[in-house]
């Protein structure tokens, strides 16, 4: 792949513009930059010096947007219940990390912001309020989550984030109920009298997020 195609290819999964989009603003026909994309060297001077203007300035903006991005850096992102896209910055900062907020009534569970690779890809950080999961997860630590797709991937006996239908977000680790489509809520408080295991219906339930590495300090 030539210079000049591998730097389209690239501006454009990078940015989401189509084609016909540059097309229109370069007036370098879409067939011709297909085939930059795919390999052919340029033949026509003008195209290409036209084609390389267009991209130095729409990169140069692109790196300019994702500064002002990283200089803003959002501390809570908003996380999508209902689909898998990915969180987004909640720039205004209204709503506290674990709140539930509507979208176009759509359902979107605020989040920490976390920068740290070495935990590998999780969707974001919320806090542990209460001490039902004392000793592993004290009072005021994070724990870092990931949303569940299918309640059949369910691991019994591990830990999540639940998010019944009262919009109210809980950790809790999960186990088989008794009963067909239930499950079993179990804190990790040695005091079972004031913490009880809990019988949920799946129907009674919103969101289930995987409960990954806790964080003390944050």
């Amino acid at each position: 792949m030539t210079e000049i195609g591998l730097r389209l290819k690239m501006f454009r999964t990078r940015s989401g513009t189509k084609m016909h989009v540059i097309a229109k603003a370069t007036g370098i026909a879409k067939e011709t930059m297909y085939k930059w994309e795919k390999g052919t060297k340029p033949s026509n001077i003008v195209e290409y010096f036209k084609l390389k203007e267009y991209l130095n300035k729409m990169e140069n903006r692109l790196e300019i947007e994702a500064f002002e991005m990283e200089n803003q850096n959002p501390a809570t992102l908003r996380l999508p219940l209902n689909t898998s896209e990915s969180p987004s910055p909640q720039t205004d900062g209204k709503a506290a990390s674990g709140t539930v907020i509507f979208t176009n009534g759509e359902p979107e569970l605020i989040v920490d912001r976390i920068n740290a690779p070495v935990l590998g890809v999780w969707d974001g950080c919320i806090q542990v309020n209460g001490h039902s999961m004392e000793p592993t997860f004290s009072y005021g630590c994070r724990i870092i989550v990931s949303r569940l797709s299918d309640t059949q991937l369910l691991n019994w006996g591990h830990y999540y984030y639940i998010i019944d239908t009262n919009w109210q977000g809980f950790v809790r680790r999960v186990y088989q109920g008794e009963k067909d489509n239930t499950i079993r809520l179990v804190s990790d408080n040695p005091d079972q009298s004031k913490y009880p295991p809990i019988e949920r219906s799946l129907n009674q339930i919103v969101a289930f997020l995987t409960v990954g590495a806790s964080i003390t300090k944050f």
